[in-house]
């Protein structure tokens, strides 16, 4: 079976999540913390589980409405599964042969039951239920149909047996199962009076004959009970459990063996663990335990002495499998894993390619422990008793480094191959940007006392911080394709970006005019950020054929930051460096100087600015100043960064209508600096 989608009620900061899609390989519940993610996690797990726990209306029912409502009977989780082919015929098997079952789909609803009691119900689709669920009106109609086939007959005093169908209807609730206690005990009375009635009198043999009949076919069917409930056990006994993790259960470095036997059939968390590391090491314990014990009366040296010979070599070889079986997993470094005896002790140990000297694992890092514990734990039990389970992450992966919870992603689609999971976090780096429609976001809403809210699609919700994971994975996403590109370009902003993506694009001719295929343009965000951005992909230039380059205003920023950059970043090289006055033959030149003054001065105007240059103006050295000059002139405020962006797509818009609207000058210059960077590139 697989889960397709859960709806929790009341349960801790939860009035209703509403029914909340489920991916069919990983869902991740995403939202800032104390949001309610760890109490949807709960919740199903304790909805089945092999831990025997269980809903507490006290400890679990919302505080704000606990005390008046706690004697009533709730949903708390909702569970809906959707049926394999076999599964669906297996189902099917369970049900009379005259129901003709398919079932597609099933639903398991835990509900709490007044204060102190809980209780399930497994449903089935709509027309299997109808048939499934035939209500107590059956009953009622056929036993009012026999009374008043009686009193019509009006053979003789019939008080007898209307009293007994008005006793027997008050025990009848019309829409509750036909096979009720009270139900069939009400049917039940009746008959044994409509029976004593029809016995008192040899003429009365024939009255109400075709009623009886049906009344007694009623009351058959309903003492054989639900005749579904074969089939609602084999869901109960056939649908998976969950397993919730957290950070419990993590392997510490001495594991006490005699200890660990006898905590060994009642295990706790931490014992959970360590029986997942014999089993995946292939040790027995007791036989680690037996080959260590102290020497005997009598027994001889080489016995003792290979004893221990054998408890080192299968040490050894456990160490040699740990080590080959989860290295690839844990890129960080390579790490070996050994296993040694102290006593009575079993001794974890660890080392890695910097030291060869093996140190106690509670020693390493808290990533290493978290990653190998979590690792071993699922990664067995997965394979055992709990195949088929539904794995359930509460914030994992806290204290890896962020190339490892990317790692983290990878494993987790690997048990998904055998096991639906859900995960929980607040982790930009565990979301996967590759599969953003697995993302439920998790927020809470509303006045106070605030509820949890879920999205119930790939579209989220919540506000900007419940948000700003999945916009640091997307972003992320995107800087990762960028970084792969073969020929970068860092430019200063997003206003050249606009303007030379455009041009590229709205440019006719061969490709001598265009840039090359190759080529990524890359917004720095300003000069300011410009130095970091560079620095980081420079570490990746050279690397699979990437080349980088930077290309920067010819006004006194831009030959500042070229400065810094050329001296800090590429040691005095300036062949990574491209200064846009040169390139298209302009002593000053910023990015807007790729189009005629005039041109620049009537899109400020379409912008709503009324910019007209005057002869002091006309003289400036680039389009910006010549606008920083004429704002301030007509009181228009300082000359930013929202007036460049807006002029920028203002000119933008026009060429992608009519890219013959594109000045001939601009198109001059564009081409001039395409090739400049070209050639740039080609010259690395």
């Amino acid at each position: 079976m697989k889960l397709t989608r859960f709806r929790v009620q009341n349960y801790k900061v939860i009035d209703d999540t509403d029914w909340v899609p489920v991916d069919k390989c990983v869902t991740a519940l995403v939202g800032k913390n104390e949001a309610g993610k760890t109490g949807i996690l709960r919740s199903l797990w304790k909805s089945k589980n092999v831990s025997d726990k269980t809903f507490d209306k006290l400890l679990d029912y919302p505080r704000d409405r606990y005390a008046r409502e706690r004697k009533e009977t709730q949903e708390v989780a909702s569970l809906e599964f959707e049926l394999s082919s076999e599964e669906s015929k297996a189902l099917a098997n369970q049900f009379p042969p005259s129901f003709k079952a398919k079932p597609k789909k099933v639903v398991f609803t835990t509900y709490y039951k007044g204060e102190d009691e809980t209780f399930a119900l497994v449903s089935f689709e709509d027309k299997l239920e109808a048939k499934s669920r035939l209500d107590s009106s059956a009953a009622a109609s056929a036993l009012q149909n026999v009374s008043n086939a009686i009193t019509k007959a009006a053979a003789g005093d019939t008080d007898a047996v209307t009293n007994a169908a008005t006793a027997a209807l008050a025990k009848i609730e019309v829409e509750s199962p036909l096979w009720e206690p009270t139900t069939v005990q009400g049917l039940t009375s009746f008959q044994t009076a409509a029976a004593s009635w029809l016995a008192g009198d040899e003429s009365r043999v024939n009255v109400a004959t075709k009623e009886l009949k049906t009344l007694d076919e009623v009351l058959a069917n309903a003492k054989q009970g639900d005749p579904s409930a074969k089939a609602r056990k084999w869901v109960v006994d056939n649908m998976p459990i969950f397993i919730y993790f957290d950070e419990y259960g993590q392997l510490e470095t001495r594991i006490h063996l005699p200890q660990y036997q006898q905590r060994r059939g009642n295990p706790d968390e931490k014992t959970r663990t360590q029986t997942a590391l014999f089993e995946w090491s292939h040790l027995d314990p007791a036989e680690i335990l037996q080959l260590g014990k102290a020497r005997e009366n009598n027994e001889a040296d080489e016995v003792v002495q290979r004893r221990k010979e054998k408890r080192r070599a299968l040490l050894d070889s456990a160490s040699f499998g740990l080590t080959g079986d989860w290295i690839d997993w844990w890129s960080e470094k390579r790490h070996n894993l050994h296993f040694d005896a102290d006593g009575e002790d079993l001794v974890l140990k660890v080392s890695d390619d910097h030291s060869q000297f093996p140190i106690p694992f509670e020693e390493r890092s808290h990533g290493l422990q978290w990653f190998f514990s979590f690792y071993l734990v699922f990664l067995v039990e997965s394979k055992k008793a709990h195949k088929g389970a539904v794995l359930l992450l509460d914030e994992p992966g806290l204290h890896l480094h962020p190339t490892l919870q990317a790692k983290l992603i990878e494993l987790f689609e690997r048990i998904s191959e055998t096991n639906q999971l859900i995960y929980s976090t607040h982790l930009p780096f565990l979301v996967d940007g590759n599969h953003l429609e697995r993302v439920r976001t998790v927020h809470l809403s509303g006045p106070d006392p605030q509820k949890t809210v879920v999205s119930n699609d790939i579209r989220p919700t919540g506000d900007k911080d419940t948000l700003f994971p999945l916009q640091a994975a997307v972003g992320y996403s995107i800087a990762q394709t960028l970084f792969l590109g073969k020929r970068s370009v860092i430019v200063e902003g997003i206003t050249d970006y606009w303007l030379l993506k455009a041009l590229d694009d709205c440019l006719p001719g061969d490709d001598k005019n265009h840039l090359h295929p190759d080529t990524i343009l890359i917004p720095a965000g300003g000069t300011s950020k410009l130095m970091p951005l560079a620095s980081i992909m420079f570490g990746t230039a050279g690397v699979g054929g990437r080349q980088l380059l930077v290309l920067l205003d010819s006004d006194n920023e831009g030959l500042q930051a070229a400065t810094r950059v050329q001296k800090d970043l590429f040691a005095g090289d300036d062949s990574r460096i491209l200064m846009l006055g040169p390139a298209i033959k302009m002593e000053k030149a910023t990015i807007e100087d790729l189009v005629p003054r005039d041109v620049y001065a009537k899109a400020l105007t379409d912008c709503g600015y009324k910019i007209k240059f005057n002869s002091d103006e006309e003289k400036a050295p680039t389009n910006v100043a010549a606008a920083e000059k004429a704002f301030q002139r007509g009181n228009h405020g300082k000359f930013g960064a929202e007036h460049k962006a807006a002029a920028a797509l203002n000119l933008v818009a026009a060429w992608g209508q009519d890219p013959k609207s594109i000045p001939d000058d601009t198109r001059q210059s564009a081409s001039a600096l395409f090739a400049a960077i070209n050639a740039r590139f080609n010259d690395q």
